[in-house]
């Protein structure tokens, strides 16, 4: 069934598929994606009040007329997002991919740079804001779509509430408004923080390290994963552990205030979610995506949850939905 239902969304767009494919990616990533990458990208940095320095990418293709901005998950950096670029390459957009704090290239809030943290989750609003109004604004009167993955897709979220009439489209990947760790879990979390633990790893976390291919609950598609592994041998600056104590906490919190202020999103808003994902809650993107006037949900069959990395079959459906929906709210 899960199959036929794949095959059903194929049809609505046919014209949407892949670019690469997983029996060719080694190769074309090398011969193809990379060089699309290099000749189209400009890279730079923006310091943001508190001193942290945020990296980022700014890909533009042939007849540039519209703009999406991409908000990466946690241990993200724009690398991982090469190969979905270079799918999007023939739309005219210009993609700003942004690592945000924490994330990435870009500064840490610890000494231990592997550990996820974050003082307050309105820091990842804020900074956003000052890379919007110092970087995007600046430089393009464009349609602007905004498009954010788990981490990203509550940053995302929490922006478009914030700054309703700045963006044509919000489109968000297996956003993370909730945990799948259960009460239990955050109850623990939660008491941990209270009692000065914020800083440390979540229980049974630990630094960075490859988890097997076979123990993942990313995506299904080996290649893929194994290319995303590959970005932290080649650049460990990037690497990054488990989530803190307390970082959960605020993701918990952040996540929360999101769903209750999701009526003054006036954007057009595109939920992709994943099937089979172990890590966001989709009971908690439903209720989210239930209150803004404009909110559609894709369900991705058979999908962990990085729905962008997944499998041909899944991606096809991803990003036909994707482009569909930019190119629907761009006039």
């Amino acid at each position: 069934m899960k199959k036929l239902i794949v095959l059903s969304l194929l049809g609505v767009f046919p014209m949407f598929l892949h670019a690469v494919g997983e029996d060719s990616l080694t190769n074309d990533y090398n011969s193809l994606i990379i060089p699309y990458i290099r000749t189209n990208s400009i890279w730079g940095a923006i310091k943001v009040s508190d001193g942290s320095i945020l990296k980022w990418q700014k890909t533009s293709s042939t007849d540039s007329k519209k703009v999406l901005i991409l908000l990466g998950g946690h241990t993200e950096s724009y690398l991982k997002y090469a190969e979905f670029l270079y799918d999007l390459r023939e739309m005219g957009l210009t993609v700003y991919a942004l690592d945000q704090r924490g994330q990435g290239f870009s500064s840490r809030m610890l000494p231990d740079r592997e550990k996820d943290y974050v003082d307050d989750y309105d820091r990842y609003v804020t900074d956003f804001e000052q890379f919007m109004a110092n970087v995007v604004h600046p430089e393009t009167d464009s349609k602007v779509f905004l498009l954010g993955h788990s981490l990203g897709g509550v940053v995302a979220a929490a922006y478009a509430e914030k700054h309703p009439n700045q963006l044509s489209g919000l489109i968000l990947s297996s956003p993370y408004l909730g945990s799948k760790a259960g009460r239990l879990a955050m109850f623990i979390l939660h008491a941990l923080d209270f009692f000065g633990m914020g800083k440390e790893y979540v229980p049974g976390g630990g630094p960075f390290s490859i988890v097997p291919f076979e123990k993942n609950k990313e995506t299904h598609s080996r290649i893929r994963y194994e290319r995303k592994m590959q970005d932290y041998v080649d650049a460990p600056a990037i690497r990054l552990g488990y989530p803190t104590n307390h970082w959960m906490v605020q993701l918990q919190a952040m996540g929360k205030e999101i769903s209750k202020n999701a009526k003054k999103i006036t954007s057009p808003v595109l939920v992709l979610q994943a099937e089979e994902d172990e890590i966001a809650d989709r009971a908690a993107q439903n209720e989210f995506c239930a209150r803004p006037q404009n909110c559609e949900k894709l369900i991705l069959p058979g999908a962990f949850h990085e729905v962008l990395i997944e499998t041909d079959a899944i991606r096809d459906v991803a990003l036909g939905k994707i482009r569909w929906f930019i190119q629907r709210f761009s006039y």
